[in-house]
């Protein structure tokens, strides 16, 4: 069982995220509404893969990913960041890869997810 943490200020997101993904029956997910608690969350859950946010208050995604990076315990944990900023054509156009990051763009297609998930853990 592939464990996921999902960070997103959108509580509604999180949720259906996570009930779409456990219904697979391969994964077990895990959510996060707050971006300061971020960090403490990955450290205690240690997931197999992070779905991280990029425009959230408090601390954006792009710090969050800089800061388990920069972390023994967490720098190996893939992240595919999640987001509204971009259209999905403009990231399918790109490969999924922005200024060397994996990217899907909301609205999230679940199918979509779960094999980038795959290719990561």
């Amino acid at each position: 069982m592939k464990k996921i943490l999902v960070v997103d200020d959108e509580p509604d997101f999180c949720y259906f995220l996570k009930k779409n993904l456990e219904t697979i029956g391969e994964f077990e997910v895990d959510t996060c509404c707050d971006s300061s608690d971020a960090v403490v969350r990955i450290k205690k859950f240690k997931p197999d893969i992070v779905l991280l946010d990029i425009l959230m208050p408090k601390v954006s995604g792009s710090q969050i990913a800089e800061t388990l990076k920069n972390d023994k315990e967490t720098c190996g944990i893939p992240i595919i960041f999640i987001t509204a900023v971009t259209t999905p054509k403009e990231v399918s156009e790109s490969g999924n890869v922005i200024a060397g990051r994996y990217f899907i763009a909301k609205p999230i297609e679940i199918e979509e997810l779960v094999e980038s998930i795959n290719k990561f853990v």
